[in-house]
């Protein structure tokens, strides 16, 4: 298996050259003409483009609408530009899109060469090629969230020169990726090569599959103002809600952090996660820094800091920082259990060891509360025990746990959302089952389209706090000009025409492609 697995990294990790505008190069049939010999191998492809979908997720320290979108006081003045929309960052830090590419690559890759598949019977084929197809079109849907404009890749032997396709024809190659991969089971049905059934929640699924068309349609609500779109994102969340998809159920607020968010790896509320198993870990071990989620850039104390007085950094920058008045305000109803779970002794005292060494060192002393709220929604701790990393040999690397990319929450909070755009009067259930396992009431706000929208959006904003969807969020719903800070406030309808809010072209993606070109707002914003 070892020998295996270095001809497959020689054959093909060639791919990621970036020396095209796909930032992946194209290789002759001969390379992979007796590569397909058994299942085996076609899982080992997999495998590969799950490890890049890893890489895409796993780093949100180069992912500038998460910054953008984060929820916060204070935020050093490195990234404050991307909360801003200060084109200046934008210049220096260009995001490429070529993971995303690799990943459709190998789907396409995967398909062309299906001929070729030797001992492997027509379902499992299908399985394998339907297992591609959901990530090609997860990656489709967020290149078209991220840049609008996209170029549609070609066949993994063509490496001819393509100009960006519009928005809608990007979406609409997510949908047929997405649909394509229909033919998937139920997640309690799934196996793997070796006919082991697959816990994993980063194999895709009937249920997985929905909820990306769910998103696709969402998305496209927001973007259009079509009510055709908001219903066909209601009855695809309405699929895996009503149980059509497969079993999900969510979880106490405790089995939520200790189990689905921790080590355990509960996967009863996980529609889709990014696995992270014992092999990153001693990645992490020899000094790798990932952040799993956006909003790890909170935690500092008690896990990474016994300090929770520090708010800057020790080369004297200010540290990312969320006051508890400003968490108070979002969690406004005191009795919401999210308060405590999500958030470390929030407004209370403080636990701070005593310095003096002949203190016993299980003794603490309490200290005054603190004006910041430092997060514990995510508690399982990865230290590195290199003494290179840092004086002393340890250093908090990363956070324990999947990276959950879709829960039941989210997607009944998206449902909700949709119902009300809609204005079905079950929406204001969706919010509710949502609030009920935070321990409140029924909402009883006021129930017009404006003031229930914007009521499921804060609910969003309090159960998926500091996760991977705020900015979508925003942008979905229109409220990037009030949420948002700096040039954000004064885009006009004709700069969002222009795509002001997706990313601009960076990367090689201009290298050995005449005729790929930046969108409009960005060529007049960056230097050229």
């Amino acid at each position: 298996m070892i020998m295996k697995k270095i001809i497959f990294i020689i054959l093909f990790f060639p791919l990621f050259s970036c020396n095209d505008w796909l930032e992946v190069e194209s290789e002759v049939s001969v390379t992979y003409r007796n590569y397909f010999q058994n299942e085996q191998d076609i899982e080992q492809i997999f495998a590969t483009m799950c490890g890049a979908e890893k890489k895409i997720y796993s780093n949100w320290d180069t992912e500038p609408m998460a910054w953008t979108s984060l929820y916060c006081d204070n935020i050093p003045a490195s990234i404050e530009g991307y909360q801003t929309l200060n084109p200046s960052l934008y210049e220096t830090t260009k995001i490429s899109w070529s993971s995303y590419y690799n990943i459709i690559y190998f789907a396409n890759m995967l398909e062309e060469n299906r001929y070729r598949f030797e001992n492997v019977t027509k379902e499992r084929a299908d399985f394998w090629i339907a297992q591609a197809n959901f990530l090609k079109g997860l990656m489709y849907f967020e290149i078209a969230r991220r840049w609008g404009e996209a170029p549609i890749a070609p066949g993994s032997e063509d490496a001819k020169e393509l100009a960006k396709s519009p928005v809608d024809s990007v979406l609409a190659q997510a949908i047929r990726a997405a649909e394509a991969a229909l033919i998937l089971p139920t997640h309690d049905k799934l196996k793997d090569a070796k006919g082991n059934t697959v816990n994993s929640r980063q194999y895709a699924s009937l249920g997985s599959v929905h909820t990306l068309l769910a998103n696709i349609y969402a998305w496209m609500g927001g973007l259009y103002g079509d009510n055709k779109y908001w219903e066909k994102a209601e009855q695809e969340a309405s699929f895996v809600l009503d149980g059509k998809a497969g079993s999900y159920d969510l979880v106490s607020l405790s089995d939520l952090v200790t189990k689905t968010f921790g080590s355990p790896r509960n996967t009863t509320e996980v529609i889709h996660a990014i696995e992270i198993n014992s092999q990153d870990e001693d990645r992490f071990m020899q000094g790798k820094f990932t952040h799993n989620y956006p909003g790890m850039a909170f935690i500092t104390y008690p896990y990474a800091s016994t300090d929770y007085k520090l708010v800057t950094s020790p080369d004297g920058t200010e540290m990312t920082r969320i006051k508890v008045e400003t968490i108070m305000e979002l969690y406004s109803e005191p009795e919401d259990l999210r308060l405590k779970e999500f958030w470390y002794r929030l407004g209370q005292k403080i636990i701070v060891k005593e310095d003096d060494p002949s203190t016993p060192e299980d003794e603490s002393i309490y200290d005054e509360p603190s004006e910041y709220g430092f997060i514990n929604k995510w508690r399982e701790t990865i230290f590195s025990v290199n003494p290179d990393v840092n004086e002393g040999g340890r250093k908090l690397l990363a956070m324990d746990g999947n990276i959950i990319y879709w829960r039941l929450a989210d997607l009944i909070l998206l449902r909700a959302e949709c119902r009300a755009h809609l204005d079905m009067a079950n929406a204001v259930q969706d919010l509710n089952r949502v609030r009920q396992r935070a321990g409140l009431g029924g909402y009883k706000g006021a129930l017009d389209k404006k003031t229930l929208l914007r009521e499921i959006f804060n609910e969003r904003d309090r159960e998926l706090f500091g996760e991977i969807c705020r900015y979508f969020d925003v942008v979905r719903n229109g409220y990037f000009q009030e949420i948002f800070k700096g040039n954000f406030k004064t885009l006009t309808d004709e700069d969002i025409k222009d795509g002001a809010l997706y990313l601009p072209v960076g990367g090689n993606a201009y290298r050995n492609n005449t005729l790929m070109k930046q969108n409009t707002y960005w060529s007049w914003h960056l230097v050229q």
